[in-house]
C-alpha cells in the first residue's frame, strides 16, 4: 500500500515538474512516462533495499543485494537507453548542476580551439553531418546553436567547416 501512494505521489511530481519547470522534460514530447516509471523503479527498489538488510540470514542477505545490485543496472540502463539518452544525459547534469550556460563563439576556430573553449564547459562539440572536413587549417565557419544563446548545461554545439552550402 505505502509502494502504491508513493508510485502515485511520484506521478504527481513529475506531472508538477513537467507543467512548471519545462525546461526540464526528459523528452522533447513532454511524456513523462520515461521518468515515472524509472522512478518507480528506483522506489521500489530502495524498500527492496530496506527489506533485504531486515533479513537476519547472511546468505539470504547477501542474495538479495546482488538482486538489488543487478536492478540498479538495469534501472539505469532503462532510464538513458534509447533516442532519449541525450535528453537523459541533460536531464541529469541540469540537475547535478543546475541550469544552463551560454554557448561560446566557436566561428573561425579550429577543431582544436573549439573543443579547448567547450573543455571549460558542460557543452559537447559536435560535427555537423553536412560538414566539410576538419582539416588542420581549416576553420569553423557555422556553429549550432548560435554564440551568446543560453542553453541546458550538457547541449551539444554542431560545427561545421568550410564546403557546407
Amino acid at each position: 500500500m505505502i509502494l502504491l501512494v508513493a508510485v502515485v505521489a511520484i506521478g504527481v511530481v513529475l506531472v508538477a515538474a513537467r507543467r512548471f519547470v519545462p525546461s526540464r522534460s526528459a523528452s522533447s514530447d513532454g511524456s513523462i512516462v520515461r521518468s515515472w516509471i524509472a522512478l518507480a523503479l528506483v522506489t521500489g527498489l530502495v524498500a527492496f533495499c530496506a527489506v533485504a538488510f531486515a533479513v537476519r540470514d547472511t546468505n539470504l542477505r547477501s542474495t538479495l543485494i546482488g538482486a538489488l545490485a543487478a536492478a540498479v543496472g538495469s534501472t539505469v540502463a532503462f532510464y538513458f537507453s534509447g533516442k532519449v539518452a541525450a535528453d537523459a544525459r541533460r536531464d541529469v547534469l541540469s540537475a547535478a548542476f543546475g541550469g544552463q550556460e551560454a554557448v561560446p563563439d566557436l566561428i573561425h576556430c579550429t577543431m582544436d580551439e573549439a573543443a579547448a573553449k567547450l573543455g571549460t564547459t558542460t557543452l559537447r562539440l559536435e560535427l555537423a553531418p553536412e560538414s566539410g572536413p576538419s582539416a588542420a587549417p581549416a576553420a569553423i565557419v557555422r556553429q549550432d546553436p548560435p554564440k551568446g544563446t543560453t542553453v541546458p548545461r550538457g547541449t551539444a554545439v554542431r560545427v561545421a567547416f568550410p564546403g557546407v552550402s
